[in-house]
C-alpha cells in the first residue's frame, strides 16, 4: 500500500473514532484507502480526499466563510474517483 492510501486510512480513522466524520462518510472513505489497486493513477485525488478528511468539520459552510471541508466535498472526490 502506497503512503498516500495509508496516510488516508489513518487520518479516517482518527476523524470516524475521535472527530465528527459520521460511519456513512467514513465507510466509502476507507474501501478507497484499502482498494489502492482500484485508484491506481488517481493518486491526486486520494492526496484530496486525505486533506478534505483531515480539515473535515460538520460546520464547515456555518457563518459566511468556508474555513473546512464538508461532507458534500468528501462526496464530491468520492464520485471523481468512481469516473
Amino acid at each position: 500500500m502506497s503512503d498516500i492510501f495509508r496516510e488516508l486510512e489513518e487520518v479516517t480513522v482518527e476523524q470516524y473514532e475521535h472527530q465528527d466524520l459520521p460511519k456513512w462518510l467514513a465507510d466509502p472513505v476507507l474501501m478507497v484507502a484499502r482498494s489502492p489497486e482500484l485508484y491506481q493513477g488517481k493518486e491526486y485525488l486520494v492526496e484530496i480526499l486525505a486533506a478534505q478528511v483531515r480539515e473535515y468539520d460538520v460546520y464547515a459552510e456555518a457563518g459566511c466563510c468556508k474555513w473546512a471541508y464538508d461532507h458534500e466535498d468528501i462526496k464530491r472526490t468520492l464520485r471523481w474517483l468512481e469516473e
